[in-house]
């Protein structure tokens, strides 16, 4: 990966356009961009985000985080095929319980990650439908073993893995920081500028807007 070293990145400002969303305020709905419709809520102490991506009359969860009953209201009238995660940080998924109890559906997640609830196993490069409509995953660890962002159009929802400023957390461990910039230089290496960034937390960006940075994280080292 190149980029040039320097000042600490800018960050999107918190605008409709970058997905700003507060916790207990509205979810935010993106505008029609190809076969999915996808929205946005936060939700829980530490300001998940939650995602509905939708086609078809199908939805699928990415994280099941916190407040199932928001969660819920997100997916009414929608055939919910499947809860995805990103990782398994608590503060991703204490909502699994809930919303398998309520909804009856599958939980997919890596097996490096184990969940609290019985989930089918996510590897690299596998692909769920939704509406007729493929998702793929894809894992990047470092964050965790199994962290796993998923690519639906042109928007990746990167989990923990990858925010605008640089890489999620890896608690200063050297090895998680290298492992986690290699993920990253895949996709980096894959996804076009105009590619949309929906992360775990926090407002989105775009490849394009962090392509330029990969230097200062590197140098940084964290």
């Amino acid at each position: 990966m190149s980029g040039r070293h320097g000042s600490e990145p800018p960050r999107p400002p918190a605008t409709a356009e970058f997905g700003h969303v507060e916790v207990g305020g509205a979810p935010h709905a993106y505008p029609p961009d190809g076969p999915f419709a996808v929205t946005k809520l936060a939700v829980g102490p530490w300001s998940n985000n939650v995602y509905v991506l939708a086609a078809g009359g199908e939805a699928l969860i990415i994280d099941g985080a916190d407040e199932p009953e928001r969660i819920l209201d997100l997916v009414r009238g929608l055939r919910v095929v499947g809860i995805v995660e990103t990782h398994n940080h608590p503060d991703h998924v204490q909502a699994l319980p809930a919303l398998v109890e309520a909804l009856g559906v599958p939980v997919h997640a890596h097996p490096a990650d184990p969940v609290p609830v019985p989930a089918e196993p996510l590897e690299d490069g596998q692909r769920l439908s939704v509406g007729g409509h493929e998702v793929e995953a894809i894992h990047t660890p470092g964050h965790t073993p199994g962290s796993t962002c998923f690519l639906a159009g042109r928007r990746l929802f990167s989990g923990d893995t990858l925010f605008p400023g640089g890489p999620g957390n890896t608690d200063g461990d050297a090895a998680r920081f290298v492992r986690i910039m290699a993920s990253l230089g895949t996709l980096f290496a894959r996804m076009d500028d105009d590619v949309a960034i929906s992360p775990g937390h926090g407002l989105d960006t775009t490849f394009g807007r962090e392509r330029p940075h990969i230097g200062t994280w590197l140098s940084r080292g964290w």
